[in-house]
């Protein structure tokens, strides 16, 4: 069973969408790094400071990396669900392998505290011969 993963944070790159050529089918993949931020209280200034957080490259497939690359900017906070996954790489210039991390998202929804404005696309029109 995969490791579920929720969190909020700042992109710190705009998505990169990609075609990736896997099983004899090309597919788009949208990667973006992302802060992953704590704060805490603080009592004597009755302040929220930052405290800790991390970083984590984000992965989102098809449609929803397409939407992702489409929409989303550097600096937007945003709140990604998904799966954490285990990878090796190598460190620059050596042999040596180390463990990394990354989330393959399955669902990113903007936080709306930093947003000035939406647009919505319009309503998709009912096809001919459907049935509500």
């Amino acid at each position: 069973m995969p490791n579920s993963f929720v969190g909020k944070g700042n992109l710190g790159t705009s998505p990169t969408l990609k075609t990736i050529r896997v099983v004899n089918e090309d597919r788009k993949v949208a990667e973006m790094r992302v802060f992953f931020d704590e704060y805490q209280y603080d009592e004597a200034s009755q302040e929220y400071t930052q405290s800790g957080g991390f970083w984590m490259q984000v992965s989102l497939w098809d449609k929803r990396g397409e939407e992702a690359a489409r929409l989303l900017r550097q600096g937007m906070r945003i709140k990604v669900e998904g799966r954490l996954r285990e990878f090796e790489y190598k460190v620059d210039g050596t042999e040596i392998k180390v463990p990394g991390f990354q989330i393959i998202g399955d669902e990113v929804t903007l936080c709306l505290n930093r947003l000035e404005s939406i647009t919505v696309k319009p309503k998709r029109e009912a096809t001919e011969g459907a049935t509500a």
